[in-house]
């Protein structure tokens, strides 16, 4: 119904585009899953039962109130704030979905992006899978590149249709299960067109889509946590990238401002007293420590240096670039 077009939707070359699209991920995920990864993995500790990543969609953490935005647009995670530990610097390897999102969930350098692509084997879904973890994806987003590649290798993987709150129901059935689980949630968040993110009979009061859409997804966090009460469960949550503003536009563009994203831990009732760290990082942090940091919650030794400290840029086109040199 987005698309448009009446007659022409109805035409089979007009999804022809969809069709080579579908080819392509799939000799993606042909050529990912024949470089077979193998762990130098350490258990030291009894892991968290319930490890929960939720990524976000182009979500600008100057938009939430959790970061001081002077609208009430994350009024739960507000109230929650005390059970977390909050990144306040947090930025993205990449401003686009496609880009930042392997690079968080595998260990790829962005200097290795255009020529050892099938490197994202090496990526935290086979990880899990290695360490006794059942690994569950649920998602809300459509295929794409690389991302769809990691998500096939989960041993449990489920697309839903609807707005992102449809995926608490499908949470729910997973957590039921008695065993050490690495849940992956990928939401629609504020994709553009945020309007579009919103269930009709969604309040937006006086807020504008983008913000809007931005509560809502706080109200889905709220269900999720409400979902895992009283239990041994960990959230991590951080947006793909951010967005750009010039004037009336949301923009995908290198940036320092469309990095700049949301990215917490929210810890449970249940957590053990060793692994709940709560408060504030001031330091700058790349999203790329994900990866370190879920091992570390699996009970995992976590290497000793990582990616993140170089805090590379992976640009428009595919070239890594230091951070600091991206205009603002």
């Amino acid at each position: 119904s987005n698309k448009g077009g009446g007659k022409m939707i109805k035409n089979v070359y007009y999804h022809l585009s969809d069709f080579n699209t579908a080819l392509n991920i799939q000799r993606d995920i042909n050529a990912i899953k024949k470089n077979v990864p193998v762990f130098n993995i350490k258990k030291i500790q009894p892991g968290i039962e319930n490890v929960i990543l939720i990524i976000g969609e182009s979500e600008r953490k100057q938009n939430m109130s959790l970061y001081g935005y002077n609208k009430k647009t994350t009024p739960y995670t507000d109230e929650q704030a005390g059970n977390m530990m909050i990144y306040d610097h947090a930025i993205s390897p990449a401003g686009i979905t496609n880009l930042s999102v392997p690079l968080m969930l595998s260990s790829i350098h962005p200097d290795e992006f255009r020529y050892r692509y099938d490197k994202l084997s090496y990526n935290i879904i086979n990880m899990a899978n290695q360490s006794g973890y059942n690994s569950f994806w649920l998602s809300t987003q459509a295929s794409a590149r690389g991302i769809t590649a990691i998500a096939s290798m989960s041993k449990n993987k489920k697309w839903v249709n609807g707005y992102d709150e449809v995926i608490v129901p499908e949470l729910k059935k997973v957590i039921q299960k008695k065993e050490d689980k690495f849940v992956v949630l990928h939401i629609m968040g504020s994709h553009p067109n945020p309007c579009n993110r919103l269930p009709p009979n969604w309040n937006s009061g006086d807020l504008n889509c983008y913000d809007s859409s931005i509560k809502y997804t706080d109200y889905v966090f709220k269900n999720i946590f409400s979902t895992l009460k009283n239990t041994n469960s960990v959230v991590i949550y951080a947006s793909d990238h951010g967005l750009k503003i010039q004037g009336d536009k949301l923009l995908h563009i290198d940036s320092k401002e469309s990095t700049q994203v949301p990215f917490f831990v929210w810890f449970r009732d249940k957590v053990p007293a060793n692994y709940r760290i709560t408060g504030h990082e001031t330091q700058q942090t790349q999203t790329t420590y994900i990866y370190p940091l879920i091992m570390k919650y699996m009970g995992l030794e976590t290497p000793l240096h990582y990616k993140n400290e170089g805090n590379k840029y992976l640009n428009l086109e595919m070239k890594s670039m230091e951070y600091n040199q991206l205009p603002e």
